[in-house]
């Protein structure tokens, strides 16, 4: 009876902290959605670990290091432009709107977050075009932080 007891108090424990972790990384993923709709370098960047690495449709090439900073940077300038140009001067720039977000946990202290993105104005002459997101978190000593990020652009099938 005692390890019955014990195994069901071990389970529900366990059960707790995933949902926790779960919790946590969800939080990091929204901040990380919030901080690029805002152009808000320091809170965006404080959802990265210290030396990530993100591949993207843009270049075949892997961005870490310097090459990440001065990116993203670029980034952010040519997001505010393209706000500015469309009469928005303020924050939200943009608005991203993940779905099917996914969250799995290959280790206790790793996860895999997934999601595509949709945009009307985005499209091929086969339709519209669809981002896939694919975020490697780490937990760190500073709590949870993206580590890589892999962003590719699909058009559907004919």
């Amino acid at each position: 009876m005692k390890k019955a007891i014990l195994l069901v108090f071990m389970l529900s424990v366990s059960s707790g902290s995933a949902r926790a972790q779960e919790a946590d990384v969800r939080r990091l993923i929204t901040g990380f959605i919030t901080a690029l709709q805002n152009l808000d370098w320091p809170a965006f960047r404080e959802c990265w670990a210290e030396n990530p690495v993100v591949y993207g449709p843009e270049s075949a090439a892997r961005s870490e290091g310097p090459s990440f900073e001065s990116g993203w940077l670029f980034q952010f300038q040519r997001m505010r432009e393209a706000a500015v140009a469309r009469g928005v001067t303020s924050a939200p720039y943009t608005t991203i709107d993940p779905q099917d977000l996914r969250i799995d946990f290959p280790d206790p202290t790793v996860a895999v977050v997934t999601f595509h993105l949709t945009n009307a104005t985005r499209t091929s002459s086969r339709g519209p075009i669809v981002g896939r997101r694919m975020f490697v978190v780490a937990r760190t000593a500073s709590g949870w932080k993206i580590t890589h990020l892999n962003n590719s652009d699909v058009a559907p099938r004919q």
